[in-house]
Formats: C-alpha cells, sequence, structure tokens
C-alpha cells in the first residue's frame, strides 16, 4: 500500500463477512482502496499477515467492527488461546484499536442482530456496549452506507480531500429474487452477486 490506511475494517470469519466486504468495497469506491484496509485485500501473498495487522491497527485512526447475529457466540468464549487453537483476531483487533486509544464503531448488521449487551460480553469487549453503534440493514443499505461513510469522515476530516463524493445507488443493477437490490461485484467476488431483499 502507498499510503497507511485509515479505515480498519473488523470482521468475524463466520459472521457477516459478505457485509464487510460491502462496506469495504463502498469505503474504497468513496475514499480510496489504499485508505481502507481489509486483511484478506490488504495484506499481500506471503506476507507475515501478523505484522501486517498489527502495523495497520498501530496507523489507522477508526475501527469499523462488523457485527452479525453469530458474532457474539464466540466472543464469549474466553480469551485463552490453546496449543492449536486459532487466535481470535476479529477480538484481538477490537482490543488493540481500543488499547490505542482509536475510534471503536460498532456496525450491527441486519434487524436480527441484537444490541450488544454486557451480560453477553467478556469483560475485556463491555466497552463496546458504550459505543453509539450504527445498522447495516438489507432494506436501507444505500442509506445505511452513505451514513457509515460519513461517520468515518467525521472521524477521520482528513480523507475529505479523498471523497470521492460516489455514493452507493438506491438501486443497482437487475432486482434480487424478492425484488430487492442487487450489487454486483467483480475482483476477488468477480461474478458473484449480494442480494438484498
Amino acid at each position: 500500500m502507498s499510503v497507511a490506511p485509515e479505515v480498519f475494517v473488523n470482521y468475524r470469519t463466520g459472521d457477516a463477512e459478505m457485509a464487510a466486504t460491502l462496506v469495504q468495497r463502498e469505503l474504497a469506491h468513496r475514499f480510496g482502496p489504499d485508505h481502507v484496509f481489509f486483511a484478506s485485500r490488504s495484506i499481500a501473498p506471503g506476507t507475515d499477515y501478523t505484522r501486517g495487522i498489527e502495523d495497520a491497527l498501530r496507523r489507522c485512526r477508526v475501527l469499523l467492527a462488523i457485527i452479525g447475529p453469530r458474532w457474539t457466540q464466540r466472543s464469549a468464549e474466553p480469551a485463552a488461546e490453546p496449543a492449536g487453537q486459532r487466535r481470535d483476531w476479529a477480538r484481538h483487533e477490537m482490543l488493540r484499536a481500543h488499547a490505542y486509544d482509536i475510534p471503536v464503531l460498532p456496525v450491527l448488521v441486519g434487524r436480527e442482530t441484537p444490541r450488544l449487551r454486557a451480560t453477553d460480553l467478556p469483560e475485556d469487549l463491555v466497552f463496546l456496549t458504550e459505543r453509539q453503534y450504527m445498522r447495516l440493514d438489507h432494506r436501507n443499505a444505500a442509506i445505511d452506507l452513505e451514513r457509515i461513510g460519513d461517520e468515518v469522515l467525521h472521524c477521520v476530516p482528513t480523507l475529505a480531500d479523498r471523497d470521492s463524493g460516489v455514493r452507493p445507488p438506491a438501486r443497482h443493477g437487475p432486482p434480487g429474487p424478492a425484488g430487492g437490490n442487487c450489487y454486483h461485484f467483480d475482483g476477488d467476488l468477480r461474478g458473484a452477486h449480494l442480494y438484498f431483499w
């Protein structure tokens, strides 16, 4: 990357990855891809991803935590990492950002994702319940994505110089199977469609 990405998109594998991809995609369109960190795209093959993530966390200005309906199930597990068990990177990234005093903006995906409650979280993540959250819902995707971008801009005013003015369309491409918007992706998801209905 030619610049330090100011925006870090955090998500949990197995929970709302497509929503995280959509958020990353729209922010990259609006502010430029070099300004948005998304681990699977921002870290080159063969690179030490642990160092890449840590470096991005130290240098970013805001972290978006994309939280879906299964997010709290994994977050409630003990923080210990027995031999052979993969690190919970979503949790690690949020804790690091919090320690660095970087704003963490929770984005709840869909109406089925409930507000975060302290009783559902380990003590080290309870701070998330004290953060005002945003919601990304399939019925209001264009408006919600624009608001997410505006909040990022509020946290990182220097991105105003990079703001393309491009906003997600109210409708793009053919309607989805139930009449909702259909977003078409290229690049890593070439040929894939994400339907909202």
